[in-house]
């Protein structure tokens, strides 16, 4: 048992240091996705308005036809879809910061590359008397 242990630790080490890199990058994805909200959201908003803005003066020059105004209300209804979503998007964004493992997340790996540490056998057996998971 004490090997399987033993062989588990190094692997345990691996899955922690992973578990913090896709930590790190799920924040780092949010904060792109505010940012880009934010910059190419924006635009995109402007760009809808304009279009709608088009798609309106061509209904009230061509009056009798109907694709035409068919064509302004969905151009309207996407402008303002799009406005509130850019609105909601930008409103609820936080600063954006880069992330910092807290403290205790450090201090947890740093215990357990200790304990896992090839060379230092000691760790290991006083996981394994303590039945602390490796």
């Amino acid at each position: 048992m004490a090997k399987k242990r033993a062989e588990l630790a190094p692997l345990a080490a691996i899955l922690a240091q992973r578990e913090l890199e896709l930590a790190t990058l799920q924040v780092e994805l949010r904060e792109f996705e505010a940012r880009y909200l934010r910059i190419v959201g924006v635009r995109y908003t402007k760009l809808d308005e304009i279009e709608a803005q088009i798609a309106e003066t061509i209904a009230k020059l061509n009056p009798k036809d109907k694709d035409a105004r068919k064509r302004a209300e969905q151009a309207r209804s996407q402008a303002e879809e799009s406005a509130q979503a850019t609105e909601s998007a930008v409103s609820a964004a936080e600063p954006t910061r880069k992330f910092a493992p807290s403290e205790a997340l450090k201090k947890l790996y740093r215990d357990l590359a200790k304990l896992v540490r090839p060379d230092n056998r000691h760790y290991v057996r006083a996981a394994v008397a303590h039945d602390i998971a490796l």
